[in-house]
């Protein structure tokens, strides 16, 4: 029996799906407003989906025998869509001006794993992995404006979320390991991830404790159905919404990783 470090890093897929549905409702509604809107104008946009991220962690495996061990470890998921990439152009009132609407969504599993090593030939191996655990997952949003002139964004304190939520989280991967010498091995890994969170609370901007919900409100001006995100100490209802639910920051997905197994 041996104690080893396992270091990894990678970049892969995050499910998001209605992450995206509300980034894209906040641009349609705003594309509505500036085409339905007397002395608006729209000019264009560049919004991109939060679909992909970075992955980091590191883990204390102990090995039973050369080809069965368990593990136990902690890792960093995060993705960001930046203020360029949801970024819309409009002119009101014959002044010209970029609206953004970013996002960051991050979490921290702790995982237990089990691994299962099968030796190809002296030097290389090929790995199984199978885990589950807990995850604390946060995320952020924030809208803002500016004149195109500036050069940074004005951000509205009623407009940002900031919410926090803890779930589990599942994991199984396939790799190659390669050992340089004794003591370290540089390994390559595809590793799938089921980490769906929901129940995010956080203040509110009056600073009450709310509940961050997903639904689609209507702007009778408009006459426009709007997917957003918005925090509620409770459930929003009435005829100006529908599909009300609580908000999903889905953490699934795919990586690809590279690292390196140390031992002691």
């Amino acid at each position: 029996m041996d104690i080893r470090l396992i270091l990894s890093g990678g970049f892969g897929t995050l499910k998001l799906e209605e992450v995206n549905r509300s980034l894209y409702g906040w641009a349609e509604w705003q594309k509505e407003k500036a085409i339905f809107r007397e002395n608006w104008d729209y000019i264009g946009e560049e919004v991109r989906k939060l679909n992909t991220g970075f992955d980091f962690g590191g883990e204390i495996a102990v090995f039973f025998t050369s080809r069965i061990a368990v593990g136990f470890g902690a890792e960093f998921i995060y993705g960001e869509l930046v203020e360029k990439n949801i970024e819309l152009f409009v002119e009101m009132d014959s002044k010209s001006y970029a609206l953004t609407r970013p996002a960051k969504a991050s979490a921290i599993p702790l995982i237990l794993s089990a691994y299962y090593y099968y030796p190809l030939n002296k030097k290389l191996d090929l790995f199984l992995k199978a885990g589950g655990g807990l995850i604390w997952a946060k995320y952020i949003e924030r809208a803002g404006n500016r004149r195109l002139e500036e050069e940074y964004f004005n951000y509205l304190k009623e407009e940002l979320i900031i919410a926090s939520s803890r779930g589990s989280i599942f994991v199984g991967g396939l790799g190659l390991s390669y050992r340089i010498d004794p003591s370290l091995s540089l390994f390559i890994q595809g590793e799938a991830r089921l980490a769906k969170t929901s129940g995010f609370q956080g203040k509110m901007p009056e600073g009450e404790l709310g509940e961050l919900y997903y639904f689609e409100e209507y702007s009778p001006d408009i006459d426009f159905w709007r997917a957003t995100f918005k925090m509620y100490a409770e459930a929003p209802s009435g005829e100006d919404f529908r599909s009300v639910r609580k908000a999903v920051v889905d953490f699934s997905g795919f990586s690809a990783k590279m690292g390196l197994l140390i031992k002691f």
